[in-house]
């Protein structure tokens, strides 16, 4: 088998195969005895039809079976002669058989990028604190507070800022270019963007049993898909309630399930922020990291990986917007704006997975099925989902392959990070 290869772009290689008749005839072979075993014709018992007429029968099956074997065997001696990384499936442009019984074929994929990495020994990690500031306790502790608070109701007090308003809504389109609508039992929290403005705007200062109206328009002027039209809401206020915090203190610690009291919560609080720290300082080590392996090179990467992780972005986001019942194509989004932020997310992305399975490969470091396994229980656990429903699951679509990949990414960075700061030491 004799091969070129030529790239037609840093990330696209075209392949030019030709095999030769002495392994043409090995590799029917194989094919053949396949068709053999498992052929099934009238008047035979399965696998021991004659030869001739499993060949004569099945002549069409066979050839196309051997042209798939001769083009992925070639294909992944052309990967490994060539140490490419394929970035996308075999594309076969041409194929064909020639008259001295070689078979030929041309085709193209895209490739990840090889990398030449800089020494490591000029990587130094930045400085980063873990351990809290006063300021970062007594917020970590408010949060605490605010999810503790207790809602009362308020009597006699108009509607203001923090305010929790239950209110019922009828709404209708008054020019008759929509349907009325009801909603008996509508929660929002004043000055939190809960609601449209001009009904938060409506209740402020009024009090519990008035009924409000305001107005606003939906769609846009001149679209003919989405035309502009007026809703008038009308808003009767059931109920207002405060937000009321506890007091920090030794029942307060009690309530959060801390036993000790104020300074036993204050410890407990202060090891969580040094977790979250020492976990935000690794993050920027890891981004320093890959910023140094970079060596202020630009990467090119593969055209159809980017596009498609990109248009993957862009429809997770259009479902995560129609969950929260908004409809994409009425929503005010600069599609072609966010598309462009997120290609360039992705971009990011995939140059640093490059850049650090490049290190995990200089490094030796390998991941085995088990280490995959566990990593994969630890993520049921947390899901609360039965492992093997999240094995399974994943196993279907690749994923397993992603997890193997992370795994040996964040052991790279690991082994990086940690010789850094034992030279520093």
């Amino acid at each position: 088998m004799s091969y070129e290869i030529e790239r037609t772009t840093p990330c696209r290689v075209v392949v030019t195969a030709t095999i030769g008749p002495e392994e043409v005839s090995s590799e029917r072979e194989h094919v053949l005895g396949d068709w053999l075993r498992g052929a099934r014709i009238d008047g035979f018992r399965k696998g021991k039809a004659p030869r001739t007429l499993v060949e004569r029968r099945f002549a069409g099956e066979i050839r196309d079976d051997l042209e798939e074997h001769l083009t992925r065997r070639t294909w992944d001696q052309v990967r490994r002669e060539e140490k490419l990384r394929p970035a996308s499936p075999l594309g076969i442009k041409e194929s064909g058989w020639l008259d001295t019984g070689e078979y030929r074929f041309k085709g193209e994929f895209d490739v990840y990028p090889t990398v030449a990495l800089p020494s490591l020994d000029g990587f130094t990690p930045p400085a980063v604190a873990i351990e809290p500031a006063d300021d970062d306790l007594t917020g970590a502790i408010e949060q605490l507070r605010d999810r503790q608070a207790a809602w009362e109701p308020v009597e006699g007090e108009p509607a203001a800022e923090g305010m929790l308003v239950e209110a019922e809504v009828d709404g209708e389109f008054p020019d008759g270019d929509g349907e009325p609508f009801h909603e008996d039992r509508s929660l929002f929290q004043i000055g939190h963007d809960e609601i449209y403005p001009e009904i938060e705007a409506a209740v402020t200062g009024r009090t519990v049993g008035d009924a409000v109206s305001a107005e606003r328009t939906v769609g846009e002027a001149g679209n003919e898909e989405h035309p502009a039209k007026r809703v008038v809401y009308k808003v009767r206020i059931k109920s207002l309630r405060r937000k009321r915090l506890p007091e920090v203190d030794d029942a307060f610690a009690t309530s959060v399930g801390i036993t000790g009291g104020v300074e036993a919560l204050r410890e407990r609080v202060r090891e969580r922020l040094r977790i979250s720290l020492a976990e935000r300082r690794r993050d920027v080590w890891r981004e320093a990291l890959v910023t140094h392996l970079a060596d202020g090179r630009t990467l090119d990467l593969p055209e159809g990986v980017v596009r498609d992780d990109t248009r993957k972005e862009l429809v997770e986001f259009a479902q995560a917007l129609a969950q929260r019942g908004i409809d994409p194509d009425q929503a005010k989004v600069d599609w072609e704006k966010l598309e462009g932020e997120m290609r360039g997310r992705v971009e990011q992305r995939l140059r640093a997975e490059v850049l650090l399975d490049a290190l995990a490969e200089s490094f030796g470091i390998t991941v085995s099925a088990a280490d995959v396994d566990h990593e994969v229980e630890h993520q049921a656990r947390r899901l609360g989902v039965p492992f093997a429903e999240l094995r399974g699951n994943l196993a279907k679509g690749g994923g397993l392959e992603r997890v193997g990949a992370l795994l040996r990414r964040e052991r790279a960075v690991d082994q990086a990070l940690a010789n850094a700061t034992d030279a520093k030491a």
